[in-house]
C-alpha cells in the first residue's frame, strides 16, 4: 500500500467516526434508551458501569471500527478497521518501559496477515524528567524497505499543555523536510492544530521561505462531557495524532462537536458536526440515532 493511500485511509475512518453522529436535537443526559451502554454480546458488561471504565469497543452500524485490548489500565493493542476492504485494518502494537509506554507501531493488516509491501509506523517515545514526551523518533517501512525516519520535538507552556510539536523527516541520513504542528488549547481541550510543511537544509534548519502547505484542524466546539479516549494512555494517542493530526482531539478533556480541515486552497474545507447521547456518569454511550456506539469494561 503506498504512503499516500494508507494517510488517505487513515484519514477517511476517522472522519467516518465522526460524520457517523448527526445533529438534529440537543444532547440529553443521563441516557438509557435500549441500554447503549455495552449491549448484550458486544463484550462488555450488560449492565451500566458506575464505577472506573476503559474505552473497549466503538461500533458502527454494529460493525467494530475501533477495538482497545486492555488488561486492567494496561493498553496492549489497538485494531482500526480501514475503509479499503471488510477485512483490512490498522493495528496500533503497544510496549512499554518502566511502565511508560515507549513504544507504537502501527502497520496494516489484511485477512490477518501483513501485506508484503505494506507501510508501517514505529513510533519511540522518551520523556522528560516531570513525565512529559519531550522526543519521538518514527521508523516508516515500505515491506522490509526502509522510506523515511522522522524526529519529534515538543513544547509546552507553564501549565504543562503541549503548544507545538516540530517534525523533521529523514531520507538516510540526512534531513529533508519539516512540518510544524502549532497547537492551541482552551481549557483542557485542543481547539486548532495548524500545520506547515517545507524543506530542510541537510543538516535539519528548517527553511520558512518554502514553506508549501498549510493545513488547519479546528476543533471548533466540545461538551461538558467525559471524552472516551481519555480512560487509555495519552501517549497511544499522541502516536495515534502525529500519524493522522486529525485524531488531535482525542487527546482533549471533553468530546468534539464541531470540526473543520481547512486545506490549501482551491481544496474546499471539510465541516462536521457531531452530538452524543450519554449514560448517568456523562460518559458518551452512542450518537443521537445510536448508529455508532462506544463500549466500555468495568475496571
Amino acid at each position: 500500500m503506498t504512503k499516500n493511500n494508507f494517510i488517505t485511509g487513515v484519514s477517511a475512518l476517522f472522519l467516518g467516526f465522526l460524520s457517523s453522529c448527526d445533529n438534529t436535537t440537543a444532547d440529553p443526559i443521563n441516557n438509557s434508551l435500549n441500554n447503549p451502554n455495552n449491549p448484550p454480546g458486544s463484550g462488555g458488561s450488560t449492565t451500566t458501569i458506575l464505577g472506573p471504565r476503559i474505552l473497549h469497543k466503538i461500533t458502527v452500524n454494529t460493525d467494530v471500527n475501533q477495538e482497545y485490548v486492555t488488561t486492567g489500565t494496561t493498553l496492549e493493542k489497538a485494531i482500526f478497521k480501514e475503509s479499503g476492504g471488510p477485512n483490512s485494518y490498522l493495528i496500533g502494537r503497544v510496549t512499554y518501559t518502566a511502565g511508560k509506554i515507549s513504544r507504537v507501531k502501527f502497520e496494516q493488516e489484511v485477512n490477518g496477515s501483513v501485506p508484503a509491501n505494506g507501510l508501517s509506523y514505529d513510533y519511540n517515545i522518551t520523556y522528560d524528567s516531570s513525565g512529559k514526551i519531550n522526543y519521538t523518533t518514527c521508523t516508516t517501512m515500505a515491506g522490509t524497505m526502509p522510506s523515511f525516519n522522522s524526529e519529534y520535538t515538543y513544547t509546552y507552556d507553564g501549565a504543562g499543555k503541549m503548544t507545538k510539536i516540530v517534525e523533521k523527516k529523514k531520507s538516510g541520513s540526512t534531513y529533508t523536510h519539516f512540518t510544524n504542528y502549532t497547537i492551541t488549547n482552551t481549557g483542557d481541550n485542543i481547539t486548532k492544530v495548524a500545520t506547515e510543511m517545507g524543506i530542510t537544509s541537510p543538516t535539519g534548519v528548517p527553511d520558512m521561505s518554502s514553506v508549501v502547505a498549510n493545513i488547519s484542524y479546528n476543533f471548533d466546539g466540545y461538551d461538558s462531557k467525559i471524552n472516551p479516549y481519555t480512560t487509555l494512555p495519552k501517549s497511544f494517542f499522541v502516536a495515534w495524532s502525529l500519524l493522522h493530526p486529525a485524531n488531535f482531539s482525542s487527546l482533549s478533556a471533553n468530546n468534539v462537536t464541531n470540526f473543520t480541515v481547512i486545506n490549501p486552497s482551491p481544496i474546499p474545507a471539510i465541516p462536521g458536526a457531531y452530538t452524543y447521547l450519554y449514560d448517568s456518569q456523562n460518559y458518551p454511550v452512542s450518537d443521537q440515532s445510536q448508529f455508532q456506539k462506544y463500549i466500555y469494561k468495568a475496571l
